[in-house]
């Protein structure tokens, strides 16, 4: 039973006075616990005997059986396959999901929703539809898909963390565009997964669900805003999950849970219908993607959503333009950037991007140091492009129910107070001019490079840092314009996990730093806070390229697999 206790930042005798969103964040995890069936509920000795890494405990809990251990631990490509070779039933690989997500959600609180009863039934009337016709319901058949809690779902609440929002149910009909997709390619939904209020912070906590840690290490953040995601699919609670980016929220679980994720340009997947954290802001656009365990899940995810074209009836913003086919040179070049000026990666951060570099050169292709111009200097006018209205609206809807500012949203706070003047059209327009002036130069520079590739091309990728840290600890994410640059400027990303922190190798060496921001983070870095967390790079290609990244991040990949 998870107690209000847990949920709420602010000293008890505050949170006496605000009772309505006490009371309600209260009844809302009640309720989200409570539909866990009582035969799926762990020990309490078991919930309160847990090492750091919890990633083992749904194999060794008892719970699980072992075919449905086998289920849980397969790819979603694999799990697809099978499910329309009737290897599995849509039933019992759903079953088996349900039973892994609710014991990933006792030990992480990664769940916002659960309607685990009507997924059965769901998958249920998909396995009998497939005895009566032998055609798969579409290119999802009978898979358990996982979906960030913005997305709207019939039935479930979207409360994107606030307590105002806990109870508001989606009503027939009002379900999300990608929602309807999902089910559309024969996909069954049976949860939804937590996020920071708002959706608007590098780590996932809110006074409903409580923080959501990194199974890998418990002291470490599972990421943010699609942290419930990220947290689920570490648990192996999901093949599959559909997760959004508007600074690094697809990005940053990733890379802190040890998965893969494509962040597309904007216009390549729907995501009208769903809710947004600052409705009608158009300056700096949330999209939607997937997140799992294998690089094949990801283009089977892509390729099956934009073949449904969703430019047609779905969403009035996505762009027609259909999956592409990519054959790629037999030598590649990619471009490295190797910090940005401010704030360089800590050890196994670097370490991860050498591992890259000589698995690309030792599979013969080539690899050159690019810089951007003004490094990511762009990332000063972000506060102008969203954050400065938006912290607005994160403040209406906490008053709603009287519900108190969480931990860590000092600076939203701050310039939303009621006598901070509200953001300017005009700012945002010279924030807007600023921005493609920027992209303009890395546009150019991107061209440039053509010169330094020696394949008479320019690079084919850039391979960046994703954050300075291979995770963070808990309530201390910050500085993430590894990430965030490129939702500025629309240019598309994956992320490749690449190894884990070791304790010999990332130890800090000494040095010599370049300003403060280094100085405040070196200065308490401790290799042994980092212990087997997961470490990742991003893969960056210019705006609209989804398909020749993904295919380029394959090759990426099998040469870091050939030498693992």
């Amino acid at each position: 039973m998870v107690r209000v206790e847990d949920h709420i930042s602010v000293p008890r005798s505050d949170a006496a006075n605000n009772l309505n969103w006490a009371l309600i964040a209260h009844a809302k995890a009640d309720q989200v616990h409570n539909r866990i069936p009582q035969g799926w509920i762990l020990d309490e000795e078991i919930l309160a005997n847990q090492a750091n890494d919890i990633t083992h405990v749904p194999d060794t809990c008892g719970l699980l059986s072992k075919r449905e251990i086998i289920i849980t631990s397969s790819e979603a490509k694999e799990l697809a396959d099978q499910l329309a070779a009737k290897v599995y039933t849509s039933y019992e690989v759903t079953l088996a999901f349900c039973k892994r997500a609710a014991i990933a959600h006792q030990l992480t609180g990664c769940l916002s929703e659960i309607f685990f009863d009507k997924a059965l039934e769901a998958a249920k009337g998909i396995d009998e539809q497939y005895v009566q016709t032998g055609k798969p319901l579409g290119p999802l058949h009978g898979l358990p898909v996982s979906l960030k809690d913005h997305h709207r779902v019939e039935g479930t609440a979207a409360a994107i963390g606030y307590a105002s929002l806990a109870f508001q149910e989606t009503k027939a009909g009002h379900e999300s565009e990608m929602t309807k997709i999902m089910r559309h390619l024969g996909a069954v939904l049976y949860c939804k997964t937590s996020v920071p209020v708002g959706m608007m912070s590098g780590e996932t906590y809110n006074h409903i669900t409580g923080y959501t840690p990194n199974p890998f290490n418990r002291s470490l953040s599972s990421g943010g805003s699609s942290g419930g995601e990220g947290a689920l699919l570490a648990m192996r609670g999901s093949p599959l999950g559909v997760g959004s980016d508007i600074g690094g929220s697809l990005r940053i679980p990733a890379s802190f849970c040890g998965l893969y994720t494509l962040k597309p340009s904007f216009g390549r997947f729907p995501a009208y219908g769903g809710v947004e954290s600052f409705p009608g802001q158009e300056a700096l656009r949330n999209v939607n993607g997937p997140m799992s365990h294998s690089l094949a899940a990801i283009e089977m995810w892509s390729k099956a959503v934009i073949d449904t074209e969703p430019w047609r009836e779905a969403d009035p913003d996505c762009l027609p333009i259909p999956w592409r086919e990519v054959k790629l040179p037999q030598k590649l070049c990619f471009g490295f950037v190797r910090d940005d000026g401010v704030l360089r990666p800590s050890p196994s951060v670097s370490r991860a991007l050498k591992l890259v570099i000589e698995a690309l050169e030792a599979a013969g292709h080539t690899v050159v140091q690019v810089d951007l111009p003004g490094r990511y200097n762009i990332n000063l006018y972000k506060g102008d492009l969203y954050l400065r209205q938006g912290a607005k609206v994160i403040r209406e809807n906490l008053e709603v129910a009287g519900e108190p500012w969480p931990r860590g949203y000092d600076h939203l706070e701050l310039i939303s107070a009621p006598d901070e003047p509200p953001a300017r059209v005009s700012d945002l327009w010279q924030a807007c001019m600023i921005r493609t002036r920027f992209a303009h130069q890395v546009g150019k520079l991107w061209s440039a490079t053509k010169d330094i590739t020696g394949t008479g091309r320019e690079i084919d990728a850039l391979i960046t840092p994703c954050t300075a840290w291979p995770a963070c600890k808990r309530y201390e994410f910050g500085h993430d314009d590894y990430l965030s640059v490129w939702s500025q400027l629309d240019y598309c990303a994956t992320v490749i996990p690449v190894t884990k922190v070791d304790q010999q190798l990332d130890a800090v060496q000494d040095i010599v730093t370049l300003n403060e921001v280094e100085a405040s983070v070196w200065q308490d870095y401790r290799v042994e806070d980092y212990a087997n967390a997961p470490v990742a790079v991003q893969l960056v290609a210019r705006r609209l390229h989804e398909e020749h990244l993904l295919a380029v991040t394959k090759v990426c990949d099998e040469a870091l697999r050939k030498v693992a």
